[in-house]
Order: structure tokens, then sequence, then C-alpha cells
């Protein structure tokens, strides 16, 4: 079976230059994408739709943490719709609060950390010994963190 030549054509953000040898049962094609890279796709991904780039629009959303629409929504580059204690919490969460985790010591007691994360950068609250104080504290460092951000 001889494969459909899709030199020339755009899918997303690449062009694909020359066919580039087989991955698995599909033709490999080398293509520029519009950043300036080339990469090597199998037709079939092409085709499909499920890779329009290099990976720099990948790496674009998850270098912001966000997706995009969502930059406006952002106070000095921090993203305080995510900080909002009314947001649905995830579902694998050990306390069923957002920030706050389970901490188990060698000797059986258990604790919580509080932490919060900010412009992808997770920053340690502290340890307490209930998981009300530990929400607590994270509480009162996000809203801390809103007034510096408000002012």
């Amino acid at each position: 079976m001889v494969a459909l030549d899709l030199t020339g054509q755009k899918f997303g953000e690449l062009k694909v230059i020359a066919r580039n040898g087989n991955v698995g049962n599909h033709a490999a094609w080398l293509c520029q994408c519009s950043c300036g890279n080339q990469t090597t796709v199998p037709s079939n991904k092409l085709k499909s739709g499920a890779i329009v780039s290099c990976g720099h629009l990948k790496r674009d959303v998850n270098h912001t943490g966000l997706r995009r629409g969502y930059q406006n929504k952002k106070k000095k580059d921090v993203a305080t719709f995510l900080l909002d204690s009314k947001r649905k919490v995830r579902s694998d969460s050990s306390t069923g609060i957002t920030g706050v985790k389970v901490v188990k010591y060698r000797d059986g007691s258990i604790h919580y950390a509080a932490e919060v994360t900010v412009k992808g950068k997770r920053h340690r609250i502290g340890t307490f010994p209930t998981v009300e104080e530990a929400a607590q504290a994270r509480q009162a460092a996000v809203d801390a963190l809103l007034n510096d951000l408000n002012d």
C-alpha cells in the first residue's frame, strides 16, 4: 500500500517537508513547526490532529500553568482564582481540604502539612497537629498573599 503524499500540507502549526521513513505501520513525515523546530510525526497523528506542533504549544500551556484565556484573570502574574477556598477539592485529596495533606511520622503520629502553590512554586506553610489548624494556617497565608496583590 502506497502512503498518501502529505508534502506541503499544513496540520496545525506543522508544515510537512518530506517523508522520513515509518513509525510502526504508519508513514513518518519530517515537519517544520511555526516556531522553527523540526520534528518527525506519523501520518495518523497528523491526519487525526493528535499532534499539531513540535510540542511548543503544550510547553507554553504547561509553562504558564494555565490554559489560554486564564492569563487575563491573573493579578500580578498570580492565578488568584486558583487560590479560592470555594474551588472544588481534588478527588485524590487525603484531607478534603485544598493545600492540606496528611503527614505520617515514623513514630506513628499523624500531622497535617499546609502549603500553597504560587506561580508554579510550592510554599510550605508548616505542619500542624490538627487538620483544622493546618486549614486555618493555609487560609491565613492565602489571605495575606491576596492582600499583598491588591495593594
